[in-house]
């Protein structure tokens, strides 16, 4: 999984349509007055409800991106309402669409009957919390310090890599802290809240977070292990924040590409990082993960895959050093089982290695939820 989405360009989403046209939006089911609609939640399961009084709709089915396993998608109609009964899976909370048919037309829409939705790049999703599922505690610390640009030079890229670092409020740049290096780093502390983690820690020790961002269009060809990106980081980026503040170890932060791209940096620069926390790592191999098949990038992908499942090459100057790694990956995702080679691979080499199962999906807050404490404790035990 490459965190996308598999949406086919024939199907159309709701405000594609004309809003003119009251018929156009297959959404619009019926009146407000209907049978009791939304999602019943109970601790194995949640049956899922869609109101269409009358019957305006062809077809429901649940569209998800983790695995589902033999469970049936598609919603049966009676006493007017779609429903489907689904099981839990392995999971705290879940994120899914749905696609509604209609006059032969398809649309991919957040359930329109459960009012909880979660933010996504590639168009809101519907929220399932289960009865056990607790946000992290730190989420309520306010993320304050400063948030500065840090202006680089494109080098050999097409285009300068967009840098912003944040310290905790009061940190002097003259005094030592540990670098968390972060992909996607302003969605990580938008939807992520990474900051607001980052604060909670620095109460007890401080550390500076950069966030790197890729520009538009960029991140597939920069995330996939692309030799020259992962260059740019050591000799031009990296450079720039450690002359900017006095930094201790640096631990780079990626989830999907953005982990494999970290990878990618330790494995070819080493000595850039000390310590990596992999999340749902795009780890892809031909055997692995056919169903990627068709992505552009995806050979080259499971070629670094290959090479670093092969181990270190003992024949260059500076061949690549252990560091303590943290890897976690959602227990119903497509990606556990890429991880966990990954992860085997990795410790056969002598990485001190940490492997944590999350019960969620490919998902930020699947990740958010990853890091107290393992990244914590990640961090501390690094000096």
């Amino acid at each position: 999984m490459t965190y996308g989405n598999r949406m086919s360009a024939r199907h159309r989403r709701p405000d594609d349509s004309d809003p003119s046209d009251p018929g156009a939006d297959p959404t619009r089911t019926g009146p407000v007055t209907g049978p009791v609609v939304g999602p019943l939640i109970d601790p194995d399961g949640v049956v899922l409800r869609v109101g269409d009084p009358e019957h305006l709709l062809d077809g429901v089915r649940l569209e998800v991106d983790w695995m589902l396993g033999e469970q049936n998608r598609e919603f049966g109609w009676a006493d007017g309402r779609w429903t489907l009964a689904l099981s839990r899976p392995a999971a705290w909370r879940i994120e899914y669409q749905l696609t509604l048919r209609r006059d032969g037309d398809t649309v991919w829409t957040p359930d329109p009957d459960n009012p909880r939705r979660v933010p996504n790049p590639f168009g809101d999703k519907s929220e399932i919390r289960f009865p056990d599922y607790r946000e992290p505690n730190w989420l309520l610390t306010p993320a304050d310090g400063p948030v500065t640009e840090i202006r680089t030079p494109n080098g050999r890229l097409t285009q300068p890599v967009p840098v912003k670092l944040w310290s905790p409020a009061g940190l002097p740049a003259a005094t030592a802290a540990p670098l968390l290096l972060v992909h996607d780093g302003s969605d990580m502390a938008d939807r992520g809240h990474l900051l607001s983690w980052a604060a909670e820690h620095a109460r007890t020790r401080p550390l500076r977070v950069a966030l790197l961002d890729p520009p538009h269009g960029l991140r597939d060809q920069w995330y996939s292990a692309d030799p020259d990106y992962s260059a740019h980081l050591a000799e031009v980026v990296l450079p720039a924040l450690t002359s900017r503040v006095l930094t201790g170890p640096i631990v780079g932060l990626g989830a999907s590409l953005g982990a494999l791209a970290m990878l990618t940096l330790q494995r070819r620069h080493p000595g850039s990082v000390s310590g990596l926390a992999l999340q749902s790592g795009s780890f892809f191999t031909a055997t692995l993960d056919p169903q990627e098949s068709g992505y552009s990038h995806f050979d080259r992908i499971c070629a670094a895959v290959r090479q670093v499942a092969a181990g270190p090459d003992l024949s260059v100057d500076a061949p690549p050093r252990s560091v303590p790694t943290l890897i976690t990956c959602g227990a119903i995702e497509e990606n556990r089982f890429n991880n966990e080679a990954m992860a085997d691979a990795l410790r056969a080499q002598q990485y001190p290695l940490t492997f944590r199962l999350v019960p969620d999906a490919h998902t930020m807050i699947g990740w958010r939820d990853a890091w107290y404490p393992a990244l914590n404790e990640l961090l501390r035990g690094l000096r």
